[in-house]
């Protein structure tokens, strides 16, 4: 039993036995002293190394898996000896044994290709013009499409013939050691001569300074496109910045909503200073005021600034400026968020006082909502980030201001009618938002089958905003019939209903109390 050996040889695997190994170790040692100091001499032993990994190949089968003595004795006749092929003039008219190759093989020719080198190694397999073989696909193309098909699957198939054992074993020619070095040699000078030649040319000089002109083109392009982004940038940070400025100096100046999505006002009476003043303690109401405008507008001025510089090309040396600003910036906003902070803890705790008031049975279980209205109220809108308010405000007292209890109309599962009142306060402590809670004003009323709620719930105490909630809910039971009138629809926000019907379809209209919620309700009447 012989030791085997596994090699690599042209990218193949093989197993030799132990003599075979030797020999063509020392084979390809010899190769490649042979050839290892020529410029070509890599490409050279690359190419014999792949030649005879196809020879080995040639002598495996299913029944033989090792490489033996005598194949390898075999590739070094067919390839000949590297000490045999000296030069023509060291010759001396010695013949030695070549190897004809019998048979061509089909590959494709990268050297000669037009789209993927297909027709030309059919040409060369053929040993004809690749023009015929080029004009017949292209007739065939039109004829019957199937043949791009062909070509498709004949260029995933066939291998390329990038070696030059490969170009000789596409072409038939002879194959040894001797033809692969020559055609590698003539490959070499070939490329050399014709890269030597260019370069000495008027072409070689007109190609490079075509290419310089074309980097150069091609990077003032992009500092154009990039000096007009970086003015774009800028002419867009000087018109925000400027609307902006615009858009609060007029709201704080001329009283006028420059910015109707973030509308403040009622009719002409600005609630803006009425909150602050209920926030901020009046000795640093003016502290308060120059540090905010400062946090707001120095970012504003320093966006414009350098929105003209982007826009300008303006590089000034304006670092102890922007150094100022910034300092002036940061202190601002730590003393605004300190004051602001140490106000706002007062509304820090929020709690609720919830009642109940159980009203007496009517006659024919029929109820009548309605809302005390104060013919001296003016109603008012306004809108923060487009969600709409609703304030009012007293005519003769324009600071103190209004708003509307929230009304819930629900199913209950008692006998009686229930009406639960939820009044939320806020303070710094429990104590004080429990206190605040209580404080607030409203009212709902039993006058037999009448039930009258307040129509509003002041928002101001004292001068001061003390941001309070009053709910209201109504739980009807089943049967019962409310009539809903017209003076009721502001305060209305929830009501189970059968089905969908809007709140001003509701009003001035009788209902009755299902399982489902309210439906609708048509009174019988008797003429006498």
């Amino acid at each position: 039993m012989k030791k085997t050996i596994k090699i690599n040889i042209g990218g193949v695997i093989f197993h030799l036995d132990e003599d075979a190994y030797q020999i063509l170790q020392n084979y390809l040692t010899a190769i490649n002293q042979r050839f290892a100091a020529n410029e070509e001499g890599k490409e050279i032993i690359s190419d014999i190394e792949h030649r005879i990994a196809e020879i080995l190949q040639s002598k495996l089968s299913e029944q033989k898996q090792v490489i033996s003595k005598e194949d390898i004795d075999e590739v070094i006749e067919i390839m000949g000896r590297p000490e045999d092929f000296e030069s023509e003039e060291e010759n001396n008219g010695k013949e030695y044994h070549q190897y004809e190759k019998s048979t061509k093989r089909l590959y494709r020719d990268p050297d000669n290709r037009i789209l993927g080198g297909v027709c030309s190694g059919i040409a060369n397999y053929l040993n004809i013009d690749p023009l015929i073989i080029r004009i017949l696909f292209l007739v065939l193309l039109f004829a019957y499409g199937v043949i791009a098909i062909i070509y498709i699957v004949l260029w995933a198939l066939l291998p390329a013939a990038y070696t030059t054992a490969q170009k000789l074993d596409m072409r038939g020619e002879r194959f040894n050691i001797s033809d692969i070095e020559k055609n590698v040699r003539k490959e070499y000078e070939t490329v050399k001569d014709n890269f030597k030649n260019f370069k000495n040319s008027r072409d070689y000089d007109r190609t490079q300074n075509f290419f310089e002109s074309i980097i150069y083109a091609i990077g003032a392009f992009f500092r154009f496109i990039f000096k007009f982004v970086v003015a774009i940038i800028g002419l867009a940070l000087v018109i925000a910045g400027v609307g902006f400025l615009i858009g609060l100096t007029g709201t704080l100046i001329i009283g006028e909503p420059f910015m109707p999505w973030n509308n403040i006002f009622i009719d002409d009476h600005v609630i803006f200073t009425d909150m602050i003043h209920s926030f901020v303690d009046p000795n640093t109401i003016w502290i308060v005021t120059i540090c905010a405008v400062l946090v707001v507008f120095i970012p504003l001025v320093a966006i414009i600034y350098g929105g003209f510089k982007l826009l300008l090309g303006l590089r000034p040396n304006d670092r102890s400026i922007a150094g100022i600003g910034f300092v002036a910036w940061l202190l601002s906003l730590i003393v605004l968020v300190v004051i602001v902070g140490t106000q706002v803890k007062h509304y820090s705790i929020s709690v609720k006082d919830d009642h109940r008031i159980y009203v007496e049975e009517p006659t024919n279980k029929t109820l009548y909502l309605k809302a005390q209205e104060d013919k001296s109220l003016a109603t008012s809108k306004f809108y923060i980030f487009d969600s709409e308010f609703q304030i009012m405000y007293d005519e003769d007292d324009e600071k103190h201001l209004y708003a509307f209890p929230e009304i819930d109309i629900i199913l209950g599962h008692s006998d009686q009618v229930i009406i639960e009142i939820v009044k939320k306060g806020r303070g710094s402590d429990r104590r004080e938002a429990l206190r605040n809670a209580d404080d607030i004003e409203y009212h709902v009323v039993q006058q037999d089958s009448v039930i009258l709620f307040d129509a509003v719930y002041s928002l101001v105490d004292k001068n001061r905003w003390r941001f309070p909630e009053v709910d209201i809910t109504v739980e009807v039971p089943e049967d019962y019939i409310l009539y809903l009138d017209e003076s009721i629809e502001e305060q209305l926000d929830y009501i189970k209903k059968e089905k969908y019907y809007r709140v001003d379809e509701m009003v001035n209209k009788y209902w009755i109390m299902t399982d489902e919620g309210l439906e609708k309700y048509y009174k019988v009447t008797y003429d006498d």
